[in-house]
């Protein structure tokens, strides 16, 4: 790992930390939830996705799967995106690095997988890609804070200056944007785009089939 990427991937953290919350923005990095949350998960969070970022420095040729938001069951309890507290162990083992920490308390409900993330998580190449979204804090509605949203326009378009500080930082070969969100949030950063279909609402085959024609081709 190079001083100046550790220092890009360092700074990228701190950023998503520090971005300015909405009222209906979960953000993982600055926000704990009272109701699972340990007192610190947000710091928990910041040094999981820390770890995670790293585990990819000084690599060439990498692929970023970009989706559209932390889901109330992934990375808003984990701070990794797609993962999932069931995940952590396996995804720690793949990058071989020390294991992610739980930020959530022990009596906290399970938190089944999304069937997005299984659908992503049996996709998978042999060779790892990076996970991220468009948004990296998790949309909820007002009254239902654990339920999962689109994130808006305003949204997508004030996170764009996150995404490029990942692109800066890791310069990844082609991105495999997951759902238009995504393919929308990825365009005008120099990078390759590859449209797949979102898996959700009965999209998983078509999801598959495209994953599968990207990993055929090469940049």
């Amino acid at each position: 790992m190079t001083g100046n990427q550790k220092t890009g991937l360092d700074r990228l953290v701190l950023h998503v930390a520090a971005s300015a919350g909405m009222p209906n923005l979960f953000n993982p990095y600055a926000d704990t939830d009272p109701a699972i949350d340990v007192p610190d998960a947000a710091s928990i969070r910041c040094r999981n996705l820390r770890r995670y970022l790293h585990a990819f420095a000084g690599q060439d040729g990498i692929d970023l799967w970009l989706g559209e938001a932390p889901s109330r069951f992934g990375a808003r309890r984990t701070g990794v995106p797609f993962t999932g507290e069931g995940r952590l162990v396996e995804l720690s083992s793949h990058l071989a690095i020390s294991p992610f920490e739980i930020a959530t308390t022990a009596d906290a409900p399970a938190a089944p997988p999304s069937g997005t993330s299984r659908q992503i998580w049996g996709a998978l190449p042999e060779r790892l890609p990076l996970f991220w979204n468009a948004v990296m804090h998790h949309p909820h509605r007002a009254a239902t804070p654990l339920r999962n949203r689109t994130p808006s326009r305003s949204e997508i378009a004030r996170s764009r200056n996150t995404l490029a500080l990942l692109v800066e930082a890791i310069r990844p070969r082609r991105i495999l944007a997951i759902g238009r969100v995504a393919e929308g949030a990825s365009a005008g950063f120099g990078v390759p785009v590859t449209y797949v279909r979102h898996p959700a609402q009965g999209g998983a085959a078509q999801f598959r089939a495209g994953v599968l024609a990207f990993q055929r081709t090469t940049s």
